[in-house]
């Protein structure tokens, strides 16, 4: 019989206050964070999306070993990505917010976009750890080195990388209209209705990013398009079109008929687009 216990290490209040997020009122509880070289926070609550139980992100950059606090609340642990960039993880709790603490070495960008910097390169080969972490890099609120932040965010937009990750998007959309059109073929309308979503998704990701919105989260979609007008999707279309599921009196078959020609016609915009760009 399975019988699991629960030990609460740190209870959660019944109310939350906001945390200081100032760089001095941080340093007072991580000290060693004045040895990195830049300091950013980033995630939901850098974007603006946060919430009362959200994490709060904070990147640091530095070469050296940073000493961080050692209490019940945290963890501590090394990070790898398969593309050989390490990192150190540091998660606990920092004014009754949780804090999810990495520090990376200060050529992490330049590794992660090392492929993208002195061609266009076609296709998005970058995991999605790393396309996470340039996404969290590139819209961080510098807490520490300004000039750091602004030299990254150079970088990012002197390589093809968002171009090359749309252009990835853009090929998996095809790849799922290629589904539906073999699905509704075979009479599997209930599958055809999941893959032509599944293309409008990939058909607004690739919009999004072509316009400088990185984020990749599901559960940020709209959120995503109401920031960024410049991808040519509104919220309302979105939902409307795709979320909303199936009109009155409209079959599976239908409703993903209808879905992937607005697919299509978004395609047909973002070709527009990569052509413009080149």
């Amino acid at each position: 019989m399975f019988n699991p216990t629960i030990e609460v290490i740190a209870a959660q209040p019944p109310v939350l206050d906001p945390p200081d997020l100032s760089f001095s009122a941080i340093l007072k509880h991580f000290p060693g964070l004045a040895e990195a070289k830049a300091v950013c926070m980033t995630g939901s609550t850098a974007a603006g999306w946060g919430n009362t139980f959200s994490d709060v992100d904070i990147y640091a950059f530095s070469d050296v070993d940073l000493d961080l606090p050692v209490d019940e609340t945290m963890e501590t642990w090394p990070g790898s990505d398969p593309s050989g960039v390490r990192w150190h993880n540091w998660m606990g709790v920092y004014d009754n917010a949780r804090i999810d603490l990495k520090v990376w070495p200060t050529d992490t960008l330049a590794r992660a976009l090392a492929p993208y910097l002195d061609n266009e390169a076609e296709f998005c080969a970058t995991g999605d750890f790393l396309q996470d972490f340039i996404y969290r890099l590139s819209i961080g609120v510098p807490l520490k080195g300004d000039e750091f932040f602004q030299e990254m965010r150079d970088l990012l937009d002197s390589s093809s990388y968002r171009r090359a990750l749309a252009r990835s998007l853009k090929a998996d959309a095809e790849n799922c209209l290629t589904d539906v059109a073999g699905q509704l073929d075979s009479g599997d309308d209930m599958t055809a209705r999941v893959s032509a979503g599944l293309a409008a998704g990939f058909v607004a990701d690739a919009a999004l990013v072509l316009a400088g919105q990185l984020c990749r989260r599901k559960k940020w979609l709209l959120r995503r398009i109401e920031s960024t007008p410049g991808c040519g999707i509104t919220v309302d279309e979105y939902r409307s079109m795709v979320l909303d599921g199936t009109r009155p009196g409209e079959l599976d078959g239908d409703c993903a008929r209808r879905v992937a020609r607005w697919s299509q016609a978004h395609i047909v915009r973002l070709e527009d687009a990569f052509l413009s760009a080149s």
